[in-house]
């Protein structure tokens, strides 16, 4: 081959590459496009401030009776499944909020909920399941078993972006307060359930989350949107009955391509939490999970609280609020992750200071989540005024510190959300890689079926480019090295 083919040949293959790579750079800007909405009113919200994101109520969202919604009976207020110890997800494929909750002596209804981040509006996934009560005991089940029973979710819920789907370990669920999901064994008793997970690209408003007829309506069509995990992994699950979901915290972390859940739930009753790994297998495809012990806890006494992964250090951070603990924080290095010998994976006790030195007060009323744009860690109590950010310490020889500093960040706007959550915040607070931003939900005022509001905080600092300017730039500097290869040619 000559070698002017050579040259033509070589300049083909980038011409083809350069188009590959526009095309895949303008997809991701059309997806981006769905954040516009959000994006634009970032722009115009100082940094440090909130904005408002929804353009309609949470209570219009929600199914009457008539529709198939619960009866006019107790405990039949959705606005609950935001009041009563709950948590939402963000879906970063499909760009929305995905709520779920309820439980225990509050909310029994079952449906999902889904916040359009296009266009600020509420929406609904699914209708709820319809429930009976199990004997004379306080357990109430979902009358399909093709479905959770309502829970209160703490910092349970997640979405698992490489098989978009929602997850939810559940927690205390409705109306016993068992520390997790259960269903019929097929012999007349009960047997454990979950964890649950929900397809997105099944939602429908007008249909039930599990099988035709288990709705309030017996007419309602089942959507089959759920899909119980239970005993759907490899080996021995290292999971002692006596644990259950209530208190536990969760963080999501990709690894090797795969969805990874990080969860550290104490012993019931016991407050001593260690740490475990839950890998998602390729859901739709048969694929099974697995779960490891990794870790265990040497200073976390923890009644409740979040947790968070430093992307940057690689270490998963807990909250443990009790006052007179000798830990504000408990971090565990996931470097040091250890199946064979959990006992050599210990938690670093973390202890939290104001810029003046005095202690932090922290409780479990906080949410707490990562920004590894700025390598901070964010804190919100829902006070609407106070974001307050931290971040690992390290001394000279690299070795992590006990003492990290807190700085108060007051807020920069004057509209903030009605935050002062009675059940605290738990998981309705998430920073959003997308948005370089974080999405946070008000409280729900029962008195007039209002509240519930999304609501944006954007951070000091340097906010993350476009995705369209940075889709530009990049166009152009491939037009660029063209010009020059055919110089050289």
């Amino acid at each position: 081959m000559s070698i002017a083919c050579i040259k033509k040949s070589s300049r083909s293959r980038f011409v083809l590459q350069l188009s590959a790579m526009s095309i895949a750079l303008l997809s991701a800007q059309s997806q981006a496009s769905d954040l516009s909405y959000l994006q634009g009113l970032l722009a115009a919200t100082p940094a440090g401030g909130w904005v408002n994101a929804s353009t309609n109520s949470f209570a219009s969202s929600w199914a009457v009776n008539g529709q198939g919604g619960l009866p006019a009976t107790s405990h039949t207020n959705p606005g609950t499944v935001i009041a009563a110890w709950s948590s939402f997800a963000w879906d970063s494929t499909n760009h929305s909020l995905l709520l779920w909750g309820g439980g225990h002596a509050t909310y029994k209804g079952n449906e999902m909920y889904v916040w359009d981040a296009s266009n600020g509006k509420w929406g609904r996934g699914s209708l709820p399941s319809r429930i009976e009560q199990y004997g004379n005991t306080g357990t109430y089940l979902v009358v399909d078993d093709a479905a959770p029973q309502s829970s209160h979710t703490y910092d349970n819920n997640m979405y698992l972006p490489k098989n978009n789907m929602f997850l939810t370990f559940g927690g205390a669920s409705y109306n016993a307060g068992v520390a997790g999901f259960e269903v019929r064994d097929g012999n007349g008793g009960i047997k454990r359930a979950g964890p649950w997970m929900w397809d997105p690209t099944k939602a429908d408003p007008t249909k039930v989350g599990g099988t035709t007829g288990s709705g309030y309506l017996p007419s309602s069509v089942g959507g089959e949107m759920w899909t119980n995990r239970q005993g759907q992994w490899t080996g021995t699950e290292p999971w002692n009955p006596s644990r259950g979901y209530v208190w536990n915290v969760t963080a999501y972390a990709e690894e090797n391509g795969q969805d990874v859940v990080y969860l550290s739930p104490q012993y019931q009753s016991t407050g001593f939490p260690d740490l475990f790994r839950y890998a998602v297998g390729d859901v739709r495809n048969g694929g099974l999970d697995s779960w490891q012990k990794v870790g265990v806890t040497a200073n976390a006494y923890a009644s409740g609280g979040v947790a968070t992964i430093d992307t940057t250090h690689n270490l998963f951070i807990r909250t443990s609020p009790l006052p007179g603990q000798q830990a504000d924080l408990s971090v565990w290095n996931l470097n040091n992750n250890n199946p064979s010998n959990p006992n050599a994976n210990k938690d670093i006790a973390i202890k939290l200071v104001n810029e003046d030195g005095t202690q932090f007060s922290l409780t479990d009323n906080f949410g707490m989540d990562y920004d590894g744009t700025r390598n901070k860690v964010y804190l919100w109590s829902g006070d609407p005024s106070t974001v307050w950010e931290t971040e690992a310490s390290y001394d000279s020889n690299g070795v992590l510190k006990g003492e990290w500093t807190v700085v108060k960040r007051t807020s920069a706007s004057g509209p903030h959300p009605n935050g002062n959550f009675a059940n605290g915040v738990y998981g309705k607070w998430h920073f959003v890689e997308e948005l370089g931003a974080f999405v946070a939900l008000d409280e729900f005022n029962f008195s007039n079926n209002t509240g519930g509001n999304v609501w944006l905080y954007k951070p000091f600092a340097a906010v993350v480019p476009e995705p369209g300017r940075l889709a530009l730039a990049l166009m152009g500097l491939g037009v660029l090295m063209l010009r020059m290869r055919r110089k050289q040619a």
